[in-house]
């Protein structure tokens, strides 16, 4: 009888702390989207697209080099349609995205992965960039969730004697992700092919005939989109030539250094400051490296206990890599953001790996090793989710710099949009009104020659603001965003006299006298 209360008692308690995992991870995300922060330069691109396009011309090349999958822009279009032009309103799906997510992963971690389990749903729910990009109007949210629906549902397939149901489950939640995100198209050839080997292997040929016909819908739902945008955005000129140095090198062990940096990337923040105090001399990179040997031996150990686990979370990668090195698809971090929950769960995995070989000599020394790897990795990402917490990032907080031209611009100034605060600017134009004798925008040009050409122009026109916040580049030797506005601001006193600055997080404006 004692045995079995304490069995309860152990049970209420994982409960518990599951339970608190996923409410940590909803109220760091809910954290970060109430700030509501100003839309950044790629933000206020694709907002512009969404609120001034119709769901038609939504299907078109986008404006200013943006890309998102249809279903997504329709989502974020009827949103916006239904309760108005608004930050919380345009950021609302990827956060409900983030939030789902964040439950999905609690439901894989556990049901498959048990109490190692816990670990992977801990770094989800604290992951920096899983909680930031909860609140951004991309769709790299939205690309997570899509992921765990798909894993989860596949799982429910295989695990599950309804195989009829969860086939209906499937094949809907299949034909809305090739829509809503756009690494769906590595995730869903490897279910068809999981499960149609796993079904030929019972020799169950009618549900094969099923599980055909569903792949028959997907594929015509990707051609149908593939012929509608995504051909346009895989050929965009802009974009392949932005990104032509992040397409996967062919054949990899060519250039084995650019997958391993790649890997490297997509690590959770690890930092020695756990280990500092014992030992001084370790760095980053060896823990780095370490971290890449623990991703190694959660991948064959996961292999091992679970193939069908193992083929869903491992092999989409392989097809995003494929599809790199044919230059369809630019490997980033952001881009492969729908990975992180397989990559936390491999980790898990690895862990566990490490736990039962040790176990094998001795079970405290086993407990020992697997708790000090956990929180050695849990460490800083605790630790960021804690500051961020109590100081959300801000990004390129540019509202408060448009409302202090406003209250202080006089009509006869000029305002100066560098390019890199266009789509800012213009997304919120009709928010802060800026009366000026002239509002000139500088379109289409990151180049700093450009800016001196302007600023010479102006020369004699007295008052001028400069608004500065995305400045990518200067051609010059600044390499931090800090001095390259410096940059900026030693061309402007060589041609005028400073008369006002006000600076926000990442924003900044100054005023010139440039009549002298």
């Amino acid at each position: 009888m004692e045995n079995i209360f304490e069995k309860s008692k152990r049970f209420y308690n994982l409960n518990f702390l599951w339970g608190s995992i996923v409410v940590l991870g909803v109220i760091l995300r809910l954290r970060q989207y109430f700030v509501n922060r100003s839309l950044w330069v790629d933000e206020a691109s694709l907002a512009l697209n969404i609120v001034n396009r119709t769901f038609g011309e939504l299907t078109r090349t986008l404006d200013y080099d943006q890309g998102a999958p249809i279903g997504f822009l329709f989502i974020e279009k009827l949103l916006v349609l239904i309760f108005g032009n608004q930050e919380y309103i345009l950021r609302f799906f990827p956060l409900i995205s983030g939030i789902i997510s964040t439950y999905l992963i609690y439901r894989i971690a556990s049901e498959y992965f048990g109490e190692f389990g816990i670990f992977a749903a801990l770094l989800f729910s604290i992951s920096e960039w899983m909680v930031y990009y909860s609140s951004e109007l991309k769709q790299y949210s939205s690309d997570v969730m899509i992921a765990l629906l798909l894993i989860y549902f596949s799982l429910s397939y295989l695990k599950s004697e309804k195989h009829k149901q969860n086939a209906i489950f499937l094949g809907i939640a299949g034909f809305f992700a090739i829509w809503i995100s756009h690494p769906s198209i590595f995730i869903l050839p490897v279910i068809v092919f999981l499960l149609v080997t796993e079904r030929w292997i019972k020799k169950d040929y009618p549900q094969i005939g099923w599980l055909l016909g569903m792949a028959m819908v997907w594929l015509v739902a990707f051609l149908i989109t593939y012929m509608i945008s995504l051909n346009n955005l895989v050929g965009n000129e802009n974009l392949q030539d932005y990104w032509r140095d992040n397409f996967a090198p062919f054949p990899p062990w060519e250039n084995l250094l650019w997958y391993k940096n790649i890997f490297i990337s997509l690590l959770p923040q690890i930092t020695p400051s756990f280990w500092s105090g014992v030992i001084p001399m370790l760095n980053w990179a060896y823990l780095r490296e370490a971290c890449l040997v623990l991703i190694l031996i959660g991948a064959i150990a996961l292999l091992i206990r679970d193939k069908q686990l193992a083929t869903l979370v491992i092999f989409p990668l392989v097809l995003a890599f494929v599809a790199s090195a044919l230059r369809k698809y630019p490997i980033t971090d952001r881009f492969l953001y729908f990975w992180y929950p397989s990559l936390f769960l491999i980790m898990a995995e690895g862990l566990r790996g490490i736990y039962i070989a040790f176990k094998r000599f001795n079970v405290k020394l086993a407990s020992f090793i697997y708790a000090l790897l956990a929180i050695t990795i849990l460490w800083a990402p605790l630790a960021t989710a804690y500051n961020h917490f109590i100081s959300p990032p801000m990004g390129e907080d540019i509202k408060p710099v448009l409302a202090y031209v406003q209250d202080n611009v006089q009509e006869d100034d000029i305002v100066y949009i560098h390019y890199g605060s266009l789509t800012p600017f213009l997304y919120y134009a009709d928010v802060y009104n800026i009366r000026a004798e002239e509002i000139f925008v500088a379109r289409k040009s990151w180049n700093f020659e450009r800016f001196v050409i302007d600023v010479e122009n102006f020369r004699g026109s007295g008052r001028i603001w400069f608004v500065f916040s995305h400045v990518l580049s200067c051609d010059c030797e600044a390499s931090s965003r800090e001095g390259r506005i410096q940059a900026h601001v030693d061309v402007l006193d060589k041609y005028g006299i400073q008369l006002d600055h006000f600076e926000a997080i990442r924003a900044v404006t100054y005023l010139y006298d440039l009549n002298r």
